[in-house]
Order: C-alpha cells, then sequence, then structure tokens
C-alpha cells in the first residue's frame, strides 16, 4: 500500500494479510501500531489465525476442505464487503511470498557481506605488495651502497637480474667479486648456489660457490676468471648438493651479459 486512509476497512483488511505473515514491511508496522488498540482487529486476527490452522491441518487435499471455504464466503457475503474484501491468497502463495522475501534480504546481506571481504583482502593485498616493493627497494640500495665499495678504478660492473632478484659481479682484471640482494635463502645442509662464466664460445665454467642467507646483502670476494676478455655473460643457478657440478641442469635464478 502506498497510501492510507483513516477508515476501519483499511485495518480489516490489513488483519487478513497480517494473520498469512504476508505484508509488506511498511503495511506491516502501521497495522501493529493500529492493533493494541483496537478489539475488533484483535479478534479478526485471532478469527483468521483460527481458520489458517485448519486450514494447515486439513487433509491431505492440496485444496481446503469445501465446508471451509463455504464457511468464508458466507461470512464475506453477510458482511456485505464481498466487493472490496482482499482476493484470497493460499497458504502457498503466502509462504512462497515470504520465503522470497526471506531469499532476497539473504542474497543482499550476503552480497554486501562479500563485497566487504574483497574490500578487505583488497587493502590487505595491496599492503602486502606495498611492503614486498619496500623491501626489494631496501635490498636494491643496500646493494648499490657494496657495489660502490667494491668498484676501483679500472673495474667493470656486470648486473645480473631475474625474478628472484639482483645481483652484480665486479671484474678487476682476472680477479671477480660478487654481491647479491633478495635472492632466496639456501638450505646450507642439501643446496648450494653457483656462480658460472659464459664464455664467447659458448663454454660455461664455474667461478665459486655460495650460500645466501637473509637480511644484508651476500658478498663473495677473491673469485677468479681465466680470461676476462674472453667472458661473455654471468649466471647464477642454484644447485642441489654442496658443489658445484660440472654442468648446470639448473635454469638461471640471475643472469646478466658483459
Amino acid at each position: 500500500m502506498t497510501s492510507y486512509d483513516t477508515t476501519h476497512e483499511m485495518y480489516e483488511e490489513l488483519a487478513v494479510g497480517h494473520a498469512l505473515s504476508a505484508l509488506e514491511p511498511e503495511d506491516e508496522q502501521v497495522f501493529l501500531r493500529h492493533l493494541p488498540g483496537c478489539a475488533a482487529c484483535a479478534a479478526a486476527v485471532s478469527e483468521h489465525s483460527e481458520t489458517l490452522t485448519h486450514l494447515a491441518y486439513a487433509a491431505v487435499s492440496d485444496s481446503p476442505p469445501a465446508s471451509i471455504l463455504e464457511g468464508i464466503r458466507a461470512g464475506v457475503a453477510e458482511s456485505g464487503r464481498s466487493g472490496a474484501f482482499p482476493a484470497p491468497v493460499s497458504l502457498d502463495a503466502a509462504r512462497t511470498r515470504r520465503r522470497d522475501k526471506t531469499v532476497r534480504a539473504t542474497t543482499a546481506i550476503l552480497g554486501a557481506a562479500a563485497s566487504l571481504i574483497l574490500v578487505a583482502a583488497l587493502v590487505l593485498m595491496n599492503r602486502g605488495l606495498q611492503s614486498k616493493a619496500d623491501q626489494q627497494q631496501q635490498a636494491t640500495d643496500k646493494l648499490n651502497l657494496v657495489v660502490k665499495t667494491l668498484l676501483v678504478d679500472g673495474s667493470r660492473e656486470v648486473k645480473l637480474t631475474g625474478s628472484a632478484g639482483k645481483a652484480v659481479v665486479v671484474v678487476n682484471g682476472s680477479k671477480v667479486s660478487f654481491a647479491a640482494a633478495g635472492l632466496p635463502t639456501n638450505d646450507r645442509s642439501s643446496s648450494i648456489y653457483v656462480l658460472w662464466a659464459k664464455s664467447v664460445s659458448g663454454g660455461v665454467n664455474a667461478v665459486g660457490t655460495f650460500d645466501i642467507r637473509s637480511g644484508e646483502p651476500t658478498v663473495v670476494n677473491d673469485l677468479k676468471v681465466g680470461n676476462p676478455n674472453e667472458v661473455a655473460a654471468f649466471i647464477v643457478t642454484k644447485e642441489r648438493g654442496r658443489q658445484a657440478p660440472a654442468l648446470s641442469t639448473q635454469p638461471a635464478v640471475v643472469e646478466g651479459s658483459v
């Protein structure tokens, strides 16, 4: 109902819907405000509820007994308001209407809850990504400081990059220094990192081995290559065992061309 009159007919009509639990929320509130002070409506609700009880416990037939329907029709006819009386509402229709309203409300609540969860998850994910980016930047800054201490006149810097982190090889004649930041730590009982030098002819030789610990950048000094002018690239792999194999079959962790 979108507007309300002040006649008692309206409340008598609402009494039927109230007994069926089929009123819209606005109509329900209007009727509940009126009901405590109206004996006629209280009696009507009681009568309609009793009738509905008979209907609910009627025989196995889906329709109420004919005698009950006839009694309802007779009462409506005697009231002289048969034309204005609300259309009959079956129990199944009332229950379906109530169930549909409940489903819509539940769906709305679940949708709102899902939206809140999604927003919270996005906020946490963004914070996690920002934290990871900050950590990577800090590791890069520390690596750059370390590299500055390794660079001397005549040396050259070779940057190694990859999805796992960053590293730098500083070549000074046949001597090599290695610094890395951000690489995952390795199990020092069953694995080791290996620095390889790839020559212009395609050969690959192990330059040295090292372990990665969490925290500060890893620095390895006093490594050597045969002829630095023949080196085309440096590669880092993570190997099983505690020694560099003769030939690696593992993917590059980081790598960079000279």
